[in-house]
């Protein structure tokens, strides 16, 4: 499983404390930096006695320079003077001593003023150049903020706020997706086995939590399918169960009667207990292979030798038959099941056999696949099927018009059970039409196909494939 939650929570997580602490911190700057600035009518009165400075260092009369200086005293109650290039101070006062170590930190009348900042001096640059008129910053125009309210606001109330959003958000982003899954699980466990997570998700999302929902997906798949397979297995089983049980009941009614006819049915009741046994035999090895969708492979053998004795078998079986072998000598397996190989492949040999008519020709063809694996099939010469049943030949129970009959001692479950064989080794299996007439099955057999050694069961507990197809 991959760790990209893990990172998508880690990233956001980085990236929404950057964020916020660095806009935070450059909020608080400007918020202090606006609150400790002098109000604009303040600027504009300290600007105004600048240029009356001006204009009075201008006029070169000392005397103005100590008139203006003094008036400001009169309306502001604080010190000023004219501070010359050379550092001379022209006021009708001398600077005061505790003012007097301020001269070299002169602020700017728009530059912000702390609390801490105590008998401040605004210097404002007058025309000439080097002369500046200094003037003590009067107590009512110093700031007054409560800055201590606005750094707790920034620093606690805001960021607690946004991270609030954020953790919600975040508890929604990873709900959502559990919620919908807490959800189907309700509801396949009270029997809807139709339900699934992923529809409820989004399609761009990747992460550990919709590879949880996938594999809920695919469970709730197979077991769908499971339950559907064995419920329609069942339903199958017990109708292809009716027919032979009303014979073996008639034929134990007409026992009962006595006489030469009773002795006559005794070979057809045989009969009809050999086919329910073979087909509750069959019917116990689909379900099974339906619930182990792997079977352990792991048998190294000559698919060649394989095909001989098939074939020998089958030709004892049909001699009015022929068989045409065409593949090498030499056809290796490794990692496969020879059981249940040889169990599908003589299922479809016999199959081809007893629906090809007298003195025709079955062929067997193996050839090797380029991307590894062997290509098997098996033509005959018979009926064939209908285009569209090539398919559905390969279900339970199923028979065609033309080439099944239950009076040919067959249930439909033979190609089913091949199905289930070739697909649990890894294989595949598929009909097409052979030409001028006859079927021909194609098997897909792979080599150095995976094992499963974890499977305890043992193929040789498969039953013996029906003869029909």
């Amino acid at each position: 499983m991959t760790r990209r939650f893990f990172w998508q929570m880690v990233v956001s997580l980085v990236i929404v404390a950057l964020l916020l602490f660095s806009l935070l911190h450059q909020l608080a700057q400007d918020v202090t930096i606006q609150m400790t600035r002098l109000q604009q009518n303040d600027q504009d009165t300290l600007l105004a006695y600048a240029a009356q400075a001006n204009d009075a260092q201008k006029s070169a009369d000392p005397l103005e320079i100590i008139l203006l200086t003094q008036r400001v005293a009169d309306d502001l109650s604080v010190w000023s003077a004219i501070q010359t290039a050379d550092g001379q101070l022209i006021s009708a006062t001398p600077i005061p001593v505790s003012l007097a170590n301020n001269l070299g930190f002169q602020r700017h009348v728009y530059w912000p003023v702390h609390d801490f900042m105590t008998e401040v001096l605004i210097g404002m640059p007058l025309d000439q150049e080097g002369y500046s008129f200094v003037i003590e910053l009067p107590a009512n125009m110093h700031p007054r903020p409560n800055t201590s309210i606005i750094h707790t606001f920034l620093t606690l109330i805001v960021p607690s706020l946004v991270l609030l959003v954020f953790c919600w958000l975040f508890y929604r982003y990873l709900m959502k997706p559990l919620e919908a899954l807490n959800r189907s699980t309700v509801k396949f466990a009270a029997g809807d086995l139709s339900v699934r997570v992923q529809p409820e998700l989004s399609v761009r999302r990747r992460d550990e939590i919709t590879q949880l929902a996938s594999s809920f997906d695919s469970m709730a798949d197979r077991i769908q399918r499971l339950v559907t397979s064995q419920r329609q297995l069942l339903g199958d089983l017990s109708h292809e169960l009716r027919t032979p049980l009303t014979r073996l009941e008639l034929a134990l009614d007409l026992h009962r009667q006595g006489g030469q006819q009773a002795e006559q049915l005794m070979p057809r009741l045989s009969r009809e207990i050999a086919l329910m046994n073979n087909l509750v035999n069959d019917a116990l090895t689909l379900a099974w292979l339906d619930g182990e969708t792997e079977i352990h492979c792991g048998d190294q053998f000559n698919l060649a030798t394989l095909l001989d004795l098939l074939c020998e078998d089958a030709a004892f079986e049909y001699p009015n038959h022929r068989i045409n072998r065409r593949y090498s000598t030499e056809c290796l397996l490794t990692n496969s099941n020879n059981r249940a190989l040889a169990q599908s492949i003589e299922n479809i040999l016999r199959n081809a056999l007893k629906y090809s008519p007298a003195g025709s020709v079955v062929t067997v063809r193996c050839e090797t696949q380029a991307k590894g694996g062997y290509l098997l099939e098996v033509l005959d010469q018979g009926q064939g099927v209908e285009p569209d049943q090539l398919e559905r030949i390969f279900e339970p129970f199923y028979r065609t018009d033309k080439a099944r009959s239950r009076e040919e001692g067959g249930f439909g479950l033979g190609l089913a059970l091949v199905r289930r064989q070739i697909d649990a080794i890894g294989g595949a299996v598929h009909a097409r039409l052979n030409h001028p007439q006859g079927l021909c099955i194609v098997l897909t057999i792979p080599n150095q196909g995976k094992q499963h050694p974890r499977h305890v069961k043992n193929v040789n507990s498969l039953s013996r494939p029906n003869n029909a197809k």
